[in-house]
């Protein structure tokens, strides 16, 4: 069973907030914690925590570094921020910390139960309205930027199959080695490919790529199903 723990300083909030999760996701089980202290209480305790999803204000002036803290507690659960506020940079300087996501107080439910998800299967999930693609977002960039950003949309930058592919585990948060397990391809091919995107991409590092990616995603310039499969290895028979 899934056990996703709440932690909000505000218990109105934390309670509405496992209500329309609770609906969602019936099978999961699900805490609260209305502080710091318990919140860590919850982490060292016996019984594993698949999702945390901590309110920014209950991580005080340590954040986004108190990533470290709760890894300390435990390795091995997601931990996703929620917070009324964020810019695209801050939310991505809490992914590249080592949070898994970043959900807004203002999405609607349906938003919040896909972030869930999303974060549950493995992926990083960040509001849309906060990415280059979004809409919040675009409609504060000059019209040539816009236009820029429209003609990206349409045309996914000219990538070959294999750069899709590679696009698509990288939006996934797979590493470079994981990667190039997945499309029977090399390494050092792969560290190519990754740097090809991210100069197409006009993106710093592969957080932002992956951020990126997972919105072009969403909006179709990338068909997650269009990837090509990966190579057969052919053996030969022992003459």
């Amino acid at each position: 069973m899934v056990r996703i723990l709440v932690a909000d300083e505000h218990a109105l909030y934390r309670t509405g907030l496992r209500v329309v999760l609770q609906a969602a996701l019936p099978e999961a089980e699900f805490l609260e914690a209305g502080d710091l202290d318990s919140l860590m209480r919850a982490l060292q305790a016996e019984r594993h925590i698949d999702l945390a999803l901590v309110n920014l204000n209950l991580m005080g002036a340590a954040s986004p570094s108190i990533i470290w803290d709760f890894k300390r507690a435990s390795a091995l659960t997601r931990y996703v921020v929620i917070s009324t506020d964020g810019t695209f940079d801050q939310v991505l300087h809490y992914i590249a910390e080592g949070f898994h996501g970043f959900i807004s107080t203002l999405q609607r439910d349906d938003e919040i139960v896909e972030a869930v998800r999303e974060v549950l299967a493995g992926r990083l999930s960040i509001p849309r309205a906060l990415t280059p693609f979004g809409s919040a977002t675009e409609r504060h960039r000059p019209p040539a930027v816009r236009q820029r950003r429209s003609s990206l949309q349409q045309s996914p930058f000219g990538l070959t199959p294999r750069q899709k592919d590679v696009l698509t585990l990288l939006a996934d948060g797979l590493s470079n080695r994981e990667i190039a397990q997945a499309l029977h391809i090399a390494e050092p091919t792969t560290k190519i490919h990754v740097s090809g995107l991210m100069r197409v991409l006009n993106v710093r590092n592969r957080t932002e790529a992956a951020v990126i990616a997972r919105d072009l995603i969403h909006t179709s310039a990338i068909d997650p199903q269009s990837r090509s499969k990966p190579r057969q290895r052919k053996i030969k028979p022992r003459q």
